[in-house]
Parts: structure tokens; sequence; C-alpha cells
């Protein structure tokens, strides 16, 4: 049986090792992420919110009793190591954000360093080497991993990060004692991990209110991309380890019934006979239910079992992205049991129904063998074939007759460009996102420590900024920004391109759609420094494309926030500003984005590369195995075609491209369910890290991936073209005879 046809049962057999290795890596992958990052942030007590004070906190021990919760202080200097390069010195700690040593031993005295080591590899900074940051010489004694830096992102509302342009680093807190400027923040965990961290956070507030303090650069830890971009990454995994080899077993299934079904049908004259000589069902049953459960057995054990090498090295690959200790890599009995006894299941009972189905005609009906062949179905019907000239009738003719063989082509290449779009489309996305114009036009973006009063400096424009999230919803935050009434940095445009004037409130359609509000209207918002609910009457929907924001005028915002008259909590300016470092909480550059792109790219192009790999393999494979079911079906008509005379040309064009109306309607299905997903996707995204990403398909890329598949349908008919010249004549007259 496996000699019959040993080059479709191979194709079978790597379907299911791909499904099986992908789901035992991904489950692995995300397992192990999970649980090491879980570890890391339980064991090394993560922060649950951070801010700065204008004035030292005196009695540290009372709220710490009060809100029942820890309160540590750190000190926190940027050391510019050059124009382009930044290096944030923190003070070690002992109570919450206890750095973890990965490499190397920790800091025993003066003069020493730990550094992230992204950032040493990417800037030459070996254990053992020196390096020069405020005006210090430190020795790097090792490398280091911080729960509130997995991420190592320079501002929290950035996106990606580059190493080559930012790093942090721990010493001593004494090493502070002659660094000038050097800032204070304060790290606060509580104790009760029930309840809502929203709420317990404003009563802090409140209470460093009561005491006068004012606090500054206010992040909580589920709007800290510094510590969810991470956990987007797991969730992503595990979402993918289900969906994708689900599919290639269900194609599996497909295939192997077809199959069977057609080994049944063939075989059915000497089923019958061994029915009559006195054999029964379960043996016959056994015999032919061999084959599948071989084939998903082998198959299950082949591609677990390679899959378990490759889970530590991409978890590493993994860290060198994020940022945290590698203690010790967990491979799953169950993921393996799982991968193996899943396809094991999917084709045994899929391949039960269809041998049970078979063998439940009576002796006499099989010794008869297969009469159904020539039945017209309803979809043949349909299409009223007639009209069409006699090769376009045979080739359509050829698919409508096995409806089963026609499902598993269509699904298999939908599934295949499916996979191979969504790498594209999700590159061109971050593209889209990364390229397009903001509606914030500057080149430096200042953020201050506490408020400003005046006028801005020349060139540069004032905001001012609160987070609030909507009533019922604090998944969802976002910026309202008040920004000046004639601002040419700021510019909103309708959806039909016109400016929209900046002396209103606007909010951006990305927001709008999430919100589900439009203009008009008028939203109650919760602002998360104070708990209280603002109303905001929205005048227009901006039509931006991936902002989150709502912006009125200036003076508008700080009356309804109850703020100071002309006062500002940071700039937007063109040109770069002489501002001390210790009067500001952040600054944002455009060049810094774009170096930290590059990067990003970079690697996108690799996972992009891979995925269409991997693509074009299954969708060859699919389109090898119904090209070839095809010719087995059909060697009595290739016989007979070479009787009549037909030239080898005009027979491979009628059974080989027979397909191609199939491959072509299911790669244009493949591209809303494609965009679906992803838009699906987004919105968990969005959910996870508070970023709204648009989906984006280039006609470009789609025509890239048509191509592909096309030129992989070339190769499948390419493969099975020596078979068809291997068809005899004498095939005909045989099957005449018997």
């Amino acid at each position: 049986m496996l000699k019959g046809n040993l080059l479709r049962y191979i194709g079978v057999l790597m379907l299911i090792i791909l499904g099986s290795y992908t789901f035992v890596v991904a489950a692995g992958l995300s397992q192990n992420l999970a649980n090491l990052v879980t570890t890391f942030t339980e064991e090394h007590k993560q922060e649950d919110l951070s801010f700065s004070t204008d004035r030292a906190i005196s009695d540290r021990a009372g709220l710490e009793k009060e809100f029942e919760a820890i309160i540590e202080e750190y000190m926190s200097f940027d050391a510019e190591l050059s124009d382009t390069l930044t290096l944030r010195l923190l003070s070690e700690t002992e109570k919450l954000n206890i750095p973890a040593v990965i490499e190397g031993r920790g800091l025993l005295g003066s003069g020493e360093i730990l550094l992230d080591p992204a950032f040493a590899e990417a800037n030459g900074y070996p254990i053992g080497s020196q390096i020069e940051a405020a005006d210090k010489t430190f020795a790097v004694v090792g490398f280091v991993s911080l729960p509130h830096y997995i991420y190592p992102l320079k501002n929290v509302y950035d996106i990606l990060y580059s190493p080559h342009d930012f790093g942090v680093a721990v010493i001593n807190r004494e090493e502070f004692a002659d660094i000038d400027n050097a800032a204070s923040v304060y790290s606060v965990r509580f104790h009760d991990r029930t309840q809502s961290l929203n709420r317990q956070v404003v009563e802090l507030r409140e209470g460093l209110r009561a005491e006068g303090i004012t606090v500054s650069d206010w992040i909580d830890i589920m709007n800290n991309k510094r510590a969810r971009m991470v956990w987007a990454s797991i969730t992503g995994m595990k979402t993918m380890s289900v969906p994708l080899p689900a599919a290639m077993f269900l194609l599996c299934c497909l295939i192997i019934g077809i199959m069977i079904w057609r080994m049944i049908r063939y075989e059915s004259v000497i089923i019958g006979t061994l029915y009559a000589q006195g054999y029964r069902r379960r043996e016959l049953m056994r015999h032919y239910m061999t084959l599948p459960l071989l084939l998903a057995f082998g198959g299950g054990v082949i591609g677990s079992l390679l899959a378990l090498p490759f889970i530590e090295p991409i978890v590493i690959a993994m860290v060198s992205y994020y940022n945290f200790p590698v203690i010790g890599i967990k491979l799953s009995v169950l993921n393996v049991l799982i991968g193996i006894l899943t396809p094991t299941l999917f084709l045994g009972l899929s391949s039960y129904l269809v041998i049970r189905s078979e063998l439940k005609r009576s002796p006499a009906e099989l010794m008869k063998g297969d009469k159904q062949k020539t039945k017209v179905n309803a979809l043949e019907r349909a299409f009223k074939l007639e009209r069409f000239k006699f090769s376009t009738k045979f080739k359509l003719r050829e698919q409508f007759r096995s409806i089963s063989r026609l499902v598993f082509l269509f699904l298999g290449v939908t599934s295949a460009s499916v996979l191979m779009l969504f790498g594209f489309t999700l590159m061109n996305s971050f593209n889209h996102v990364f390229n397009t114009a903001s509606d914030v036009q500057f080149e430096y973006e200042y953020a201050f420590r506490d408020l400003q009063y005046g006028e801005a400096p020349e060139g540069a424009e004032t905001f001012n900024a609160g987070k609030f999230y909507p009533e019922n919803n604090e998944g969802i935050e976002f910026y309202i920004t008040g920004i000046e009434p004639d601002s040419t940095i700021v510019t909103l445009k309708d959806s039909k391109g016109n400016l929209l004037p900046n002396n209103q409130t606007n909010i951006t359609k990305p927001l709008a759609n999430r919100l589900g509000i439009k203009a008009g209207d008028t939203v109650t918002l919760i602002n998360k420094e104070d708990g209280k609910a603002y109303a905001f009457h929205i005048d227009a929907v901006a039509d931006s494309k991936i902002e989150q924001f709502i912006f009125m005028p200036i003076d508008a915002f700080n009356i309804k926030l109850g703020l100071p008259e002309n006062s500002y909590m940071g700039l937007f300016s063109m040109n770069k500003l002489d501002i001390p470092d210790e009067a500001l909480s952040g600054t944002k550059s455009l060049r810094e984005a774009s170096d930290a792109m590059d990067e990003f790219f970079g690697q996108m192009i690799s996972m992009v590369a891979l995925m269409t790999i991997v693509s074009s393999i299954v969708a060859l494979i699919i389109l090898y195995l119904v090209t070839s079911l095809i010719i087995e079906e059909n060697r009595n008509t290739i016989s007979l075609f070479k009787v009549f005379g037909y030239r080898r040309r005009e027979i491979k064009s009628m059974i080989l491209n027979s397909s191609t109306f199939v491959i072509v309607a299911g790669f244009m299905i493949s591209i809303p369910i494609m965009a679906a997903s992803m838009g699906t996707m987004y919105g968990y995204l969005g959910n996870m890290i508070n970023l709204v990403l648009p989906t984006i398909i280039s006609p470009l890329y789609v025509a890239v991936c048509f191509v592909v598949i096309m030129l992989t349908y070339q190769l499948s008919k390419l493969l099975c073209s020596k078979r068809v010249n291997e068809v005899s004549m004498s095939e005909a007259l045989k099957a005449g005879m018997e």
C-alpha cells in the first residue's frame, strides 16, 4: 500500500510533521516565556507603578502601612555617552525591581557597573571592560535584567528601541552622591493583588496630595510597554499554537479520507470476495486503518520530537530582544503527547468514518465494483457545462466530480495563501505605521517633570496632557492633549482632506472607532490622575490612521482639569532645545525612532521570508497531492487521449491545468480571511499594549504572493508531468477487457 503511492504518502507525512512541530514549538515557547517572565517578575518584585515627586517622601513607612504597599526610592540618571548613545544609570534596589545578574557577578564596591546585555553586545562592552559615564569610569562586572525594563524603552510611549541608541545599567547608590541632576524615582507594589489597580493608584495619589506632595512621571504597570510588550508576544504565540496545526491536521484528514476512499473503491471487488469467503468487517477495518494510523502516529512522533531541540534556541533568541533571565527551559511531556495524539485522533476518526461507510455495503454490491464514477452532482449541473468548449468542460468536470478533493485543494491553497499574506501584510502594516506622517509634526518632544508657565521658546509649541480611560473599561488608556489653537505642528484633517481647526475638540479616527463615538457626541472619561469623571463634547473626527488622541485647545484643557492658566507640561519643537536634563522627565527624537525601525524591520524581513518558505512548501505538498490524485483517477482517460491522437502538450494542459481556477479562487478568498484575522489580532494587541495597528494590504505584496503561489503550482505540475507521460495507450484497452 505504501509503495503504490510513496510520494503521496510522504507529502501527507510532511504535513503532519509540520503541524505537530508548529504546535509543540509554539506551545513550548509561549509556556516557557510565560513561566520565565512570571517567575522573574514575582521573585524580583516587579513594581505596580512608579512616579517622581517634587520633594522627598518623609513618612514612607506610614504610607506603606496606610495603603498596604511596598514603596522604595531609587536614583536615575541619563548619561550621554555620545551624541547618539544614552545609558540610563539606575541605583541598585533591595525591595522592588531587584536586579537579576544573568552573567558575571553582582556589585561589590564602588566603580562597578552591571549592563543591559543587549546594550553591551551592541556597543562592545564585554565583562571586564571599562565604560565611561557621568564623568566616571566603571568596570563592567556583569550583565543584568530588571523587572521594570524587560523591554528597555527609553520612554514608555515609544514602541521600538535600539540598543545602539539606548541601554540601562545598575550602579551602587553611593555613586549618585556626586552626580548632579540625578532624578529620584519611587516604585510601588501593592500587597493586595486582587483589587483594581486603578482604584488603589487613585487612593495612593490622593494620599500623596494630602501630604502636599506633587507627583510627576506617573506610570502604572498595565500601561507600561517596558513590561507589557513581552506579554503581547507570549499571547500571540499561544494564539498561533492552535489554528495553524489544526488546519494542517484537518487538511491531512481530507486527503487521507480521499485516498482511503479511492483505495477501497478500487479494491471493492477484492473486498467483496473476501466478505464472501468469510472475512469479518472488523478484520478489513483493521487492515485499512493501519495506514492512516501509521502515518498520523509516525508524523506526530517525528514532528513533536523534532521540535524539542528547537525550543531552547528560540527562547534564547527571544530573550535577546527582551531582557530577563533564563533559569531553565522546561520541555512539556503533555505538549508532546498532544502533538502525537491529536493527528492520530483526527486522522483515525476521519479514516474510520470513511472506511466504515464503504464497508457497510453488501458483498454483492462491492463485487460489482464502482458504479458511481460518472454520476453528475448538483454542482456540476448548476454550472451547465454544456455551454463550454470541450477542454474547459473537461477541466471543470474533473474538479466537480470529486467534491472532497475540490474542498481539500481549495482549503489548502487558501491556508497557504493566508499564511504567506499574513507575513507580508504584518510587515506592511508596521511599515505604514512608522512611515506614515503623524498628525503631530515635530522633530523633538520634551516632557517636563513639573508644570511650566509662560510662552514657549522660539520654534516650539506648548502642550498639556492627561491620561484618561472610558467608564467601566480600564483597559483602554489614551491621552487627551491640550494644544495651542493656532498650532502648526498638530495638523488634523477630516475624511475629505480638509484641515480641522485646533480651537475645537477633535478625536482621531482609530480612537473614535475603539470607543464607538462620533462627531457631536459627548463622552464621559475618567482621569487616571484624580479618578474623577469629565465630560468632553467631540466636535470632529480626524482622519488619522494610527494615532489615539483627543486634541483640544490648551486653555480649555487647563480650565476643564483645574490647572493654572498659561501652564503646560511639554513642548513640541522642530529644533533641539537647550533644556536642563533635571527639568525633563523624558524626550523623544524622531532620529532615534528611525534607528529602532531599521533594526526592527531587519528582524521582520527574516520572519516574513521564513513564513513565505513554509507556506510555499505547504502549497507545493497540497498541489502535488491533488495533481497526482487527478492523474491517478484519469489514467484510463489519459490513455484514451493518447489512442485518439492527442499530443502530450494538450493532454497535460487538460489534466494538469484543471486546478487553475480553484487555486485562483482559493487565493482570492484568502485576502479577506487574512484581513479579518489580522483585524482580530490587532484588536487584541491593542488591548494588551494600548496600540492601534491598521491592516494595510499592499497590492504589490498581494501580487508577489500570487506569483509565488502560481510558481509553486507550476513546480507541482512539473513534478507530476512525468507520471502523465508514463501512462501507456494499452491501459485503456486493458480496462475495456476487464
